[in-house]
């Protein structure tokens, strides 16, 4: 099991700007400990990445052992707050195929500053993969609306928040792309990524992600017809005993 920490707020650059934030919004989590996060991988065109990012590119980080069919698991496992921070830990298990997780792969902290106007001019989220978070602090529009990030990204928020990032040819390092890439990340209003598409030019998708949940309006339909089924049982029984 590997244990990483990642810290996407910079603490230590702001320690002496803890008085900008008494005016900032309330930012907080949009989930408790204990609740279960499951994303499932509906496309990944391996050849595609391998000639845009390099054969590394399934070794480390969100996208390790990343395949069309697989799913990962994150499990809460502690949230934290205080003035300046917010401060969550996953329990993480990476793509797999089956519902056996297992044991985990790894433990990620990650924390974000409560005030996004803390963040430093052109703020990236990453240099590499995946390039957007699978988190956010809420109001999760809001945030990102404070937030000062650089010319890699759009916000988006007239009707659900989202992330529209074009990574330029060459962006990570010469020949890292081969070409511009873009991608669209969704988020809920739990702020949890709910979508993610990388693709390049000419619209042609090389990674769809999305989280899997069964969407509310699923669910009174799916109740509706377990009674409705429970119900004809128990008239059909109870014509039988008549008879």
């Amino acid at each position: 099991m590997k244990v990483r920490r990642t810290s996407i707020a910079l603490i230590l650059i702001f320690m002496g700007s803890f008085t900008s934030n008494v005016n900032a919004l309330d930012y907080s989590f949009g989930f408790r400990t204990g609740d279960q996060l499951i994303w499932k991988c509906n496309i990944c065109n391996i050849n595609e990445m391998n000639v845009l990012f390099g054969e590394s590119w399934r070794d480390a980080g969100l996208f390790e052992n990343l395949s069309q069919g697989k799913r990962m698991r994150w499990d809460v496992n502690t949230i934290e707050e205080n003035s300046t921070t917010i401060l969550t830990s996953f329990n993480i298990w990476m793509w797999k195929y089956d519902e056996s997780w297992g044991t985990l792969d790894n433990i990620t902290e990650a924390s974000y500053l409560k005030n996004p106007n803390l963040y430093p001019p052109n703020f990236n989220f990453s240099t590499y993969l995946p390039f957007v978070p699978f988190w956010l602090p809420v109001p999760i529009g809001d945030y990102l609306g404070e937030m000062k990030l650089g010319n890699l990204y759009d916000v988006d928020n007239r009707v659900l928040p989202t992330l529209n990032v074009q990574v330029e040819k060459d962006y990570i390092q010469p020949n890292i792309p081969t070409e511009n890439v873009y991608i669209i990340a969704v988020y809920n209003l739990k702020g949890i990524l709910s979508s993610f598409k990388l693709y390049k030019t000419g619209n042609v998708v090389v990674i769809d992600i999305s989280l899997d949940e069964i969407p509310l309006y699923v669910l009174p339909a799916t109740i509706s017809l377990i009674s409705a089924f429970l119900i004809v049982i128990y008239l059909y029984v109870k014509r039988k005993r008549n008879i």
